[in-house]
C-alpha cells in the first residue's frame, strides 16, 4: 500500500469524508489527524486515484508520506566489525539506530543535568510537577528502574504496544524525568524527575524508523492527552516547502502553546544539515554540546533549506549515560544486564532541553503564567543578546535563563 497524507478544507470536514467514502479510499486512522486524512491506496490503483483524490472539493493537497527515524550518527570502529551482520538481520543495524559512539568518558545524567540549571531547580524546589511532557519516540521500558510502571502507548498499527525494543526511547524518557539510580559510573537521574510523562511510541521496527504520519497521530495524541512539550528525537530529510505537512503541524501546535522540542539532526558539522520537522520555525530545535561546553561535530548546522537559522539552542548531548533497553543497551551494557547504556546525539541533547523548559514551566505556573515557544528563544535571545546562529542558535538552555526572563516579565 501507498499511504498519502490529504490536507482539507477544515471548514468541511464531513464532507471530505464522506467523498473518500464514496470511493472506497480506506483511513489508516478513523480520525482525522490536525487537517489531515491519511489514507492507503493499492500500488495499482494509486496512479489512477491520486488524480481524482487531488480534484475532490475540500481537498487542498494531496503529499506522499515520508520514512523518518532516529537520527544516524558515525559508529566507533571499535564497535563497527561486532555490528556488522547483527541479530536483526541487517547490514549495520547501528548506522540506521544512530547510536552510540563508545567512548570511555561517560556524562551521566546526575552531572548532564547540572548543566541545564536542574541543580538550581532542585534548590529552588522546582521539579517540573504537574507538566506533562509527551515522548514521541520508540516507546519506554516500564520495568526500568528509572521509569518502573510508566506504561506507554503506540500509533504504529502493527506494534499496538508501546514497549521499547530499541532502547532509544527509554534513553529519552529517563533523560527528561528518570528518578535517581546509584549507577557505578555516576548518579543518575532525570533534569525534571516531577513532570508526568505521556509515552508514545512512533518508532518501531526494533531499529528506530517508521512514517512522518504515525509520528502525526502522535503528536495529534499528545495534544488530546493535554501535553505541554513534545519531545521528538527523531526526523528525517528536510525539503524546501514552506507549506509541508511537518512546518504546518508545528505551527498548529505552538499556536495552541504547545512547545515543540525537536533534534537538530546528527548530520554535521556541514552547512545545511538540519532536519525536518526540526527545520520548521515554530520549532524549539536543538544542537548537542560536550562536557567543554562545546558544540559536537556531529550536532547539524543551519540554514535550514527554507534560509531559516537553526538550531535555537544547545543541551548537553555527549556520551550521555541513562537508561535505556533493548538493542541499544544490549550493544552497550554498563551494569553487566543492559538496562543503562552510554550514547551520543541531538536525540540525548533535546530531553535535556525538554526538561530545561519543564521546569521552567512550572516555576511560571507558580506564578499564573505560562511558558510558550516564542517566550523560551525571546528568553535566550535576551540572555545572550545576540542574533543566533547557525552552529549553536543562541547557545545553552537552562532553566535559570528561563526563569530570569520569567521574573522579567510584568
Amino acid at each position: 500500500m501507498s499511504r498519502f497524507l490529504l490536507q482539507f478544507d477544515p471548514a468541511i470536514p464531513s464532507q471530505v469524508l464522506q467523498q473518500l467514502q464514496a470511493l472506497a479510499v480506506p483511513l489508516v486512522f478513523p480520525k482525522p489527524l490536525f487537517d489531515y486524512f491519511v489514507v492507503d491506496l493499492p500500488p495499482g490503483l494509486t496512479p489512477a486515484l491520486l488524480p481524482q483524490l487531488a480534484a475532490l472539493p475540500g481537498i487542498l493537497k494531496v503529499e506522499a508520506d515520508k520514512r523518518m527515524g532516529i537520527f544516524p550518527m558515525p559508529v566507533n570502529q571499535e564497535i563497527q566489525g561486532t555490528l556488522t551482520g547483527g541479530p536483526l538481520g541487517l547490514p549495520n543495524p547501528f548506522s540506521l539506530v544512530g547510536a552510540m559512539e563508545i567512548r570511555p568518558d561517560t556524562w551521566p545524567t546526575g552531572e548532564s543535568r547540572k548543566v541545564v540549571g536542574a541543580d538550581v531547580a532542585d534548590a529552588d524546589g522546582i521539579t517540573g510537577k504537574g507538566v506533562k511532557v509527551a515522548v514521541l519516540d520508540t516507546g519506554s521500558d516500564p520495568s526500568h528502574p528509572q521509569l518502573l510502571g510508566l506504561t506507554g502507548e503506540s500509533t504504529i498499527m502493527a506494534q499496538p504496544l508501546g514497549y521499547d525494543e530499541n532502547g532509544h526511547g527509554t534513553h529519552v524518557a529517563s533523560t527528561i524525568a528518570g528518578s535517581q539510580f546509584p549507577h557505578p559510573q555516576g548518579a543518575l537521574q532525570g533534569v525534571a524527575p516531577g513532570a508526568e510523562l505521556i509515552i508514545i511510541k512512533v518508532l518501531g521496527a526494533g531499529i528506530g524508523l517508521g512514517d512522518w504520519s504515525d509520528i502525526l497521530a502522535g503528536m495529534q495524541r499528545a495534544a488530546d492527552l493535554g501535553a505541554k512539550i513534545i519531545s521528538m528525537s527523531l526526523g528525517g530529510e528536510d525539503n524546501a516547502d514552506p507549506e509541508a505537512s511537518e512546518r504546518r503541524v508545528v505551527r498548529q501546535l505552538t499556536e495552541r502553546g504547545i512547545i515543540c522540542c525537536i533534534a537538530a539532526a546528527n548530520s554535521g558539522p556541514g552547512a545545511q544539515t538540519i532536519g525536518s520537522p526540526g527545520s520548521a520555525l515554530d520549532a524549539v530545535t536543538i544542537g548537542a554540546i560536550n562536557k567543554a561546553g562545546q558544540i559536537a561535530d556531529f550536532s547539524s548546522r543551519g540554514p535550514t533549506l527554507l534560509g531559516l537559522t537553526k538550531p535555537d539552542c544547545t543541551a548537553p548531548g555527549v556520551d550521555i549515560l541513562s537508561g535505556s533497553t533493548g538493542i541499544i543497551a544490549a550493544y552497550r551494557f554498563l551494569d553487566g544486564v543492559g538496562r543503562f547504556a552510554a550514547i551520543s546525539g541531538t536525540s540525548m541533547a533535546t530531553p535535556a532541553a525538554s526538561g530545561a523548559i519543564a521546569l521552567a514551566e512550572e516555576y511560571a505556573r507558580q506564578r499564573w503564567r505560562t511558558l510558550t515557544a516564542q517566550a523560551v528563544k525571546d528568553a535566550l535571545a535576551q540572555y545572550y543578546a545576540r542574533e543566533p546562529d547557525n552552529n549553536v542558535g543562541y547557545g545553552l538552555i537552562t532553566y535559570p535563563i528561563l526563569k530570569q526572563y520569567l521574573d522579567a516579565q510584568p
